[in-house]
């Protein structure tokens, strides 16, 4: 009996999987279609039918499945633990390692389900092989004509069965309301723009039409010592069409050398490392002040345009303005259905952008208040090879979600018909309303420096703030500021 258990034990925990794999592996060699699910099958099977004619067999059925069924507890608690463990979330170092060696004899379905960048069907693979396993020998046992006997046991080992199994799959669930996939039937509303649509000098007539242009010539122009200019995706299309307008002797070659769009962190990093003389954006997070401070630079913030921070919402939701503490309870995760804001009774889904990002430092600084933000929703994709990515997801346009940025991206830059920006506290983000300061998620948009040698630096950011310079912001789509001020 004990050498039953010792060999069968090891069947079930590497020979089965293995053979899943090898069968797995061999159908994906030669795709014939329902050949891929047959494969596993017909491998475990064979291995079992061989184990089970040679092998002297327990009478009682909870003896004979007692190894099938440590096997599914091993493989089934080793996929709990490291998914529990990763947060759900795929790329983690405890997929790449720990859980690759816990499951070695999978190893060949494994490389197969990262190459997808999804694992979620081992707990299906584990359950299935058991079942196949069990019905193997229950077959097995008949043709042979070895009668065993069914005790209590046995449904002891079901109950068990299915109470992991059902663990694994409250995991799953979990898993899709905190981490996206490739679900490519939904929008996706991004919040980017195309660099090279507003490109300055560009000899392309399709980007030169998406540049703003001064109504009269311009009352000063740089041909030398041209400051050099970096900042946010949303402020491209305003300080790349002021380059156009005032910066002289360029083309659409040499003009990367003095405007280019890296994105709110690391374009404030370029300014705290001296590498520009501008950054036109939002306010500095509190880590880009702590970067600069390390640094011994000191940030000065130029107002040059009003601009609000919007929420959004899918265009079939009945809700159409929130107060500012339901916001941040639906952030907080105090408040999770619609249904309690005056909405249909869905589990809401609030999209959020990456640290250090110019929407998530208005976000934390402006709507939160500095409270902290909870974990937000992560998307997953494979990267080839075997890899797999996470990143913040981009705001996708399902029913049940929740987004923000600024005004001029939402309503200027990527316009779409098929999302909402709610009005906060009743006001609608309005030019005029973010004018007359009604709407209370307005804000300024700067022109930072950081102890520029440049002297045409002052006079760039002088002439923004003139009354032709004024103008040209709100031709852009940006709401003049009311008064000069640096802070």
């Amino acid at each position: 009996m004990k050498k039953y258990y010792i060999l069968t034990s090891l069947m079930t925990l590497i020979l089965s999987p293995a053979a899943a794999s090898i069968g797995l592996f061999g159908a994906m060699l030669v795709p014939t279609g329902i050949l891929q699910f047959i494969a596993p099958v017909l491998m475990v099977i064979l291995v079992w039918v061989l184990h089970s004619r040679a092998a002297k067999l327990p009478d009682k059925a909870s003896q004979v499945f007692l190894p099938a069924f440590i096997a599914f507890c091993y493989y089934m608690g080793a996929w709990i633990a490291v998914f529990g463990l990763s947060s759900y979330r795929f790329d983690s170092s405890l997929f790449e390692g720990l859980y690759f060696g816990l499951t070695a004899p999978y190893f060949v379905i494994n490389v197969l389900l990262s190459f997808g960048g999804d694992f979620s069907f081992f707990p299906l693979i584990i359950a299935g092989t058991a079942v196949v396993t069990v019905l193997t020998v229950v077959i097995t046992c008949a043709i042979c004509k070895k009668k065993i006997t069914f005790d209590k046991k046995v449904l002891v080992f079901v109950l068990i069965a299915i109470c992991l199994f059902g663990i694994a799959a409250v995991q799953q669930f979990s898993r899709n309301t905190a981490v996206l996939s490739n679900d490519y039937q939904v929008e996706r509303v991004e919040d980017e723009v195309h660099l090279y649509e507003y490109r300055p000098f560009s000899s392309s007539d399709k980007v030169a039409s998406k540049l703003m242009r001064l109504d009269e010539p311009p009352t000063i122009s740089f041909a030398e010592n041209l400051p050099k200019l970096d900042g946010a995706s949303a402020a491209y299309p305003v300080y790349a069409a002021i380059v156009q307008e005032l910066y002289k002797g360029l083309d659409e070659k040499t003009v990367e050398q003095f405007v280019t769009c890296s994105k709110t962190d690391k374009a404030y990093q370029r300014l705290i490392d001296g590498e520009i003389d501008v950054f036109f954006g939002a306010q500095p997070s509190k880590q880009q002040l702590q970067a600069a401070k390390e640094k011994g630079a000191e940030l000065s913030l130029t107002p040059i345009a009003r601009e609000a921070f919007v929420f959004f919402v899918n265009n079939s939701n009945p809700v159409s303005s929130l107060t500012l503490e339901q916001i941040q309870n639906i952030y907080l995760k105090k408040i999770t259905n619609w249904r309690d804001v005056g909405g249909k009774s869905e589990k809401i889904m609030p999209f959020q952008r990456p640290e250090n990002s110019g929407s998530q430092t208005v976000m934390l600084a402006m709507v939160m208040g500095g409270k902290s933000l909870p974990e937000p929703l992560w998307e997953e994709y494979a990267a080839g090879m075997g890899g797999v990515i996470s990143r913040v997801a981009e705001y996708r346009n399902y029913s049940a979600a929740i987004g923000y940025s600024f005004r001029f991206f939402a309503t200027g830059m990527k316009p779409d018909e098929n999302i909402k920006l709610l009005a906060i506290d009743g006001i609608d983000p309005t030019a005029e309303n973010i004018r007359n300061g009604t709407y209370p998620l307005a804000i300024d948009v700067y022109a930072v420096t950081a102890g520029s040698d440049n002297e045409n630096t002052d006079k760039l950011i002088e002439w923004i703030l003139s009354e032709q310079g004024q103008n040209f912001i709100e031709k852009c789509g940006y709401i003049r500021i009311a008064k000069r001020a640096r802070l």
